[in-house]
């Protein structure tokens, strides 16, 4: 039986988790598969949240382990044993326990600073919406948009991760500004506020040309691909950070778990 149904909407974490594992989107889209817990999805949670929380009190006392630890403990409901959790850093001193407290810390510490230069207008402003040649709507949720000192208006979008990633979220951003009716002057600068202590600093990008008819064809051509059930696995570096790495048979093999969870090859056209 496919359990396979029609998407109503795309989003950019959609198109990203798709372009980069076909296979790891149909794992969690479709089968709803049993996913490994992590040490940096909650980092990257509460420091989102302490920074809104700052935003609407600067002069509230923000605790990191306020934040943290109904995250972890809800996390430990599913998974108790920590050590199956994924975590970034390097293999020899990965960022877990007290280390992924201390990056929270230092992640929402240099979020204040950055603030400092920037009048905000919006946190967490729904940006949803339509592009041009897209037959689904986007569903987006920009993390600050505001006016730069130097820049004017900008979007930004925090990270607390230490890789950056390509600029097609900031793009993707912008062009649902620009097309769709929302309260704001086009002529966009973005940028990706890297957190993490020892990150690669960011420039910012220049918005004002985005086409948004353009993101729309990427856009639905990633989500034609969806609807023609292609679930190609990108086996690769990336497997090790994946959150279904164990339900996925070209990873771990005909285990139980993965024979479970992994029925590509029934429900779409994975080679």
């Amino acid at each position: 039986m496919s359990y396979h149904r029609a998407m109503d909407y795309i989003s950019y974490s959609q198109y990203r988790t798709y372009t980069s594992c076909p296979r790891s989107w149909y794992l969690s889209k479709i089968r709803k598969a049993e996913e490994k817990q992590t040490w940096y999805i909650p980092i990257g949670s509460a420091v989102h949240d302490m920074i809104e929380d700052y935003l609407k009190d600067p002069q509230k006392r923000i605790l990191t382990e306020d934040y943290m630890y109904p995250l972890i403990a809800k996390q430990m409901e599913i998974e108790p044993d920590l050590s199956k959790w994924l975590a970034g850093g390097p293999e020899a001193a990965p960022v877990t326990h007290e280390r992924a407290l201390q990056r929270a810390r230092e992640c929402f510490e240099k979020a204040v600073q950055e603030l400092e230069d920037i009048e905000v207008w919006e946190v967490e402003y729904d940006a949803s919406g339509s592009l041009p040649g897209l037959s689904v709507p986007v569903k987006a949720y920009v993390d600050i948009i505001g006016e730069h000192k130097k820049k004017g208006p900008v979007i930004w979008d925090w990270k607390t991760g230490s890789t950056k990633p390509d600029n097609f979220q900031l793009i993707t951003y912008a062009a649902l500004l620009d097309h769709n009716d929302h309260p704001f002057v086009n002529g966009w600068h973005g940028r990706y506020i890297m957190l993490a202590p020892g990150s690669a600093n960011t420039r910012y990008v220049d918005l004002s040309e985005v086409d948004p008819e353009e993101v729309g064809k990427k856009y639905q051509k990633v989500y034609d691909q969806m609807q023609e059930k292609l679930y190609p696995a990108n086996a690769g570096f990336n497997c090790r950070f994946c959150f279904n790495q164990d339900n996925c048979l070209v990873n771990k093999g005909m285990t139980p778990r993965a024979m479970y969870y992994d029925r590509s090859e029934e429900d779409g056209y994975p080679f």
